[in-house]
């Protein structure tokens, strides 16, 4: 759906007329016939500019995407840069989006998929999604002891890669269950992460490999694209 709903965006720069109804209906002509957008919100973008903010949910009947689009008279773009501040509203308005999206699911969700390490009250804590295949996971578990000197984690296993990842992640699960300290459970992450590290034939079955399927999944309809990715968990206990 990502990949539709990205050329969908570049050739918005090119439609014209923006209400409701139009941009309903110029998804309708770009979209596959199993996915419909919907306008859930639009507002200005500021007081001056005339430029308004509108995002747009596309759905499958079962997953849902939500995306932002702008809209100035019969235009309508995929973004809108403030060079001045250097900023891009729609990477703003995505971030904001995404919180709000997995407030609502990491709220509900099942402690033994939430891997904890620290407990400094004084210390912020940050939701880290991962990946046992991704180098640049590897790399943040490499410094984790420091992150963890001024910084709590909350980890989740949310594998971009193939089977091999959701095996491992389903194994990292399984053995953090029974640890019984911090370093107990980053010795058990740094297993798995190894990228030497090899499942044997069998040792997961293909219903505990959809199990860490969906819960990726799940993710990924809120809106996360990529590992490692952190989020403040203040921001989502809201």
């Amino acid at each position: 759906m990502k990949k539709v709903l990205m050329t969908s965006l570049v050739a918005a720069s090119f439609a014209f007329g923006a209400n409701d109804t139009q941009i309903i209906e110029f998804y309708g002509n770009v979209l596959p016939e199993n996915l419909k957008a919907t306008v859930q919100e639009r507002k200005a973008l500021d007081s001056s500019s005339g430029v308004e903010s509108v995002i747009v949910n596309i759905s499958d009947g079962k997953v849902t995407q939500s995306d932002v689009i702008f809209t100035k008279g019969d235009y309508v773009f995929p973004d809108v840069i403030d060079v001045k501040k250097g900023m891009s509203y729609k990477a703003s308005f995505g971030e904001q989006m995404l919180e709000k999206n997995l407030s609502k699911v990491y709220k509900e969700e099942d402690k033994k998929y939430i891997i904890s390490l620290g407990k400094d009250k004084k210390n912020p804590t940050k939701v880290m999604f991962s990946d046992p295949e991704c180098p640049y996971c590897r790399a943040e578990l490499k410094e984790i002891e420091k992150t963890l000197k001024d910084t709590n984690l909350k980890i989740i296993i949310t594998p971009v890669h193939d089977k091999s990842s959701l095996q491992k992640a389903h194994l990292i699960y399984k053995d953090i269950a029974k640890a019984k300290s911090d370093s107990d459970k980053v010795k058990i992450l740094r297993k798995y992460f190894d990228e030497k590290y090899e499942v044997k034939d069998g040792l997961v079955s293909d219903k505990e490999v959809e199990s860490i399927d969906k819960l990726r999944q799940k993710y990924f309809a809120t809106g996360v694209r990529s590992v490692p990715k952190f989020v403040d968990e203040a921001k989502l206990l809201k």
